[in-house]
């Protein structure tokens, strides 16, 4: 299993390694594992070599209305843009896509270690 990370407002490039599968097109499949939401695509291998495959992902064409975590994917052979294949599952793996700006927690001061004590 592999683990994809993806951030929002970014192109990234995905490497997979699909044994050797050789095809010009892929279907990539993601599964929030939290609502169970679907993204397809099908994405051209741009790699020149046979070991791996390269794909491209502007992230916000497909995920811009989906919630950051984790989703499940899996990557199958396709013949033909926008039909869901039905070749077997070359890979399997999970995806993290990351919000665009990163979580900046807020810091406060230290307070004071000073204080008044009343006896009475």
């Amino acid at each position: 299993m592999f683990m994809i990370n993806l951030t929002k407002g970014q192109t990234e490039s995905i490497y997979t390694t699909t044994n050797g599968a050789g095809a010009a097109l892929y279907y990539l499949k993601f599964t929030n594992r939290t609502t169970n939401d679907v993204v397809q695509m099908w994405l051209t291998n741009t790699s020149t070599k046979t070991r791996f495959q390269k794909f491209s992902i502007v992230v916000n064409t497909y995920f811009a209305n989906f919630i950051e975590g984790f989703y499940t994917y899996t990557i199958q052979v396709a013949t033909t843009n926008n039909v869901v294949p039905t070749s077997a599952v070359l890979e399997t793996g999970y995806m993290k896509l990351n919000p665009s700006t990163e979580f900046a927690p807020i810091k406060y001061n230290e307070q004071s270690n000073q204080f008044k004590v009343y006896n009475g």
